[in-house]
């Protein structure tokens, strides 16, 4: 086996926290790889057949999975509460990681899990109809191929890709703290630090750092944005949320979805009702964004106290907590 095919092998198989890998592979290794992630939802393991890269995501950080939730959440709400006039409500449902096998044209072959999305149901089956992908800047080129393979390869209506920009990315201390008693203790000190971090955050609508004992547990939110793919554009909707650290001034009220978008096109033909605009609360969803970051920071420092980063007597063994691999 090459190189490529062992990186993404110990990944899958030490699953540490926020952890993404994307490595070209040939076909034929991949199906070598699938029983390491079969029915998992983490680690998870997605296949580009057109460019035969596969990417590895371990368990995600809390800023991953509240963004997702913060974005999808309210839109499915939303539809639902405006489609119950017209006894339409349960026809609009959530759609989480479910692994996706059915991608036509060059992606035939592929498997794909989103970061969340939406499906319409109906007796005859139900159909994807829009698809969120989230990630870093670094990750940006990956979701661009993914929206690809959502738009042309599975026949999604709307793409939403979220990008954030995290600075400094975070990195584990490369030295455990030698002073630590009582772990719990530890943490929850740590955690009360970081409550104040965030209620100036909140206070000054800024984004900087969670600083603790000198070390930066989560990085400036420098940068969030959003962009809307539809299907047959070659260009996208952007929106920006945070520039420079700030949350921005102008923040939009609606990401220009509609509840037309959440349909396949012969259901809304038949449906023969008004159409209307999803708002977007964008304020509440950056507030969201801050109080994930103060999360995520929390759970970082408590992943490396408890694998070693601390000191506490019996089971913890002194290590390191560097983890060598590009978060999320």
């Amino acid at each position: 086996m090459d190189a490529n095919y062992n990186r993404a092998l110990n990944l899958l198989k030490s699953n540490p926290p926020e952890g993404r890998l994307d490595i070209q592979l040939p076909r034929s290794n991949v199906f070598k790889l699938y029983p390491e992630s079969l029915e998992l939802r983490y680690p998870s393991l997605s296949y580009d057949s057109f460019t035969e890269t596969v990417t590895v995501v371990t368990c995600p950080g809390n800023i991953h999975e509240s963004a997702a939730l913060g974005l999808i959440n309210p839109i499915v709400a939303d539809a639902m509460q405006y489609l119950s006039t017209y006894g339409l409500a349960s026809r609009i449902l959530p759609y989480g990681s479910t692994t996706t096998k059915k991608f036509e044209a060059e992606f035939e072959g592929s498997t794909k899990q989103p970061d969340g999305g939406v499906r319409y149901s109906s007796l005859d089956g139900d159909k994807v109809t829009v698809v969120l992908g989230a990630g870093f800047s670094e990750d940006y080129n990956s979701l661009c191929r993914s929206k690809d393979m959502w738009i042309n390869g599975h026949g999604v209506n709307v793409y939403i890709l979220l990008c954030l920009t995290e600075k400094p990315r975070f990195k584990n201390p490369t030295t455990e703290y030698g002073d630590i008693e009582d772990v719990k203790a530890a943490i929850d000190l740590m955690k009360s630090s970081m409550g104040e971090t965030l209620g100036l955050n909140l206070s000054n609508n800024r984004h900087v750092q969670f600083l603790y004992r000198g070390h930066k547990w989560a990085g400036e939110l420098e940068d969030v944005f959003i962009e809307i793919w539809r299907t047959g554009t070659s260009i996208s909707s952007r929106y920006y949320l945070v520039r420079d650290g700030r949350t921005c001034d102008d923040l939009p009220t609606t990401l220009g979805i509609n509840i037309s978008d959440l349909f396949p096109d012969n259901a809304w033909q038949a449906a023969h009702i008004p159409d209307k605009v999803i708002p977007f609360n964008a304020t509440l969803y950056v507030q969201i964004l801050m109080r994930a970051m103060r999360s995520t920071a929390g759970d970082r420092f408590e992943t490396f106290i408890k694998k070693g980063g601390g000191r506490r007597g019996g089971e913890d063994s002194l290590i390191a907590g560097a983890y060598g691999l590009r978060n999320f």
